[in-house]
């Protein structure tokens, strides 16, 4: 298969299903199942709504008397990574060298599922929860969702959770309240952005890296590779 300086018609060589006489059903461009996505995205709001604080039992460094995590940092990790898991396809590689248009329109239904499944999931989570634990969640949303961009052009779009996952360990692990009721200035996942702005640029920067990961795509990386 070639780019699309070669004309190469990703369209054309989708797989069709017949759904009538004469009729034939493309799937969607690059992004499959987004009815199944804003359920879940509906299911985690519904259990931060019902959970709240309750913690989850993950390690720290400061030993098992601070040990857990609140429920809600591990949902919010959950609804910023799914949008991401609907890129995943059995053929990758075939899509991956298609043309631009194919590229734009997937880039384009990628970012109206991320904001639909962002606002939904806010949205339910604002019935019961408090407005500072709903501060810290928006904030922290775009750097889940960069970070699964990065795992899953890295390892794979069905693996987009597993770099999220592993930072969340690893923040909740380092990144324990001090005396002053406060936490680290990189942990983006427990500050709101009144407090501490910088954990809110630091989400966005992640968010900008795993976007930049999503447009290198093999052709785009192997022309800059002969460019330089």
């Amino acid at each position: 298969m070639t780019d699309s300086r070669a004309g190469t018609r990703i369209d054309a060589l989708l797989p069709a299903w017949r759904t009538g006489p004469g009729r034939r059903f493309y799937p969607p461009c690059g992004v499959r199942r987004p009815g199944s996505v804003l359920l879940l995205v509906l299911l985690s709001g519904l259990v931060v709504a019902w959970l709240g604080d309750r913690l989850a039992p993950l390690p720290t460094v400061a030993g098992a008397q601070a040990a857990g995590t609140p429920s809600w940092r591990m949902l919010a990790m959950f609804a910023g990574v799914l949008p991401v898991l609907s890129l995943h396809s059995r053929m990758a590689e075939l899509e991956a060298v298609g043309t631009s248009r194919f590229h734009r329109g997937r880039a384009l239904r990628l970012t109206t599922l991320w904001a639909t499944s962002m606002a939904l999931f806010l949205g339910v989570c604002a019935v019961s929860v408090e407005g500072r634990v709903l501060e810290v969640m928006a904030g922290a949303l775009p750097a889940w969702t960069g970070l699964g961009l990065l795992s899953g052009r890295l390892l794979g779009w069905r693996q987009g959770w597993i770099l999220p996952a592993l930072v969340l360990l690893l923040v909740g692990y380092w990144g324990v309240q001090d005396g002053t009721g406060g936490y680290p200035w990189w942990d983006f996942t427990r500050s709101p952005v009144v407090e501490q702005p910088i954990g809110l640029g630091i989400s966005l920067g992640l968010l900008a890296a795993g976007m930049l990961a999503y447009w290198m795509t093999p052709w785009r990386l192997r022309g800059l590779l002969r460019r330089s």
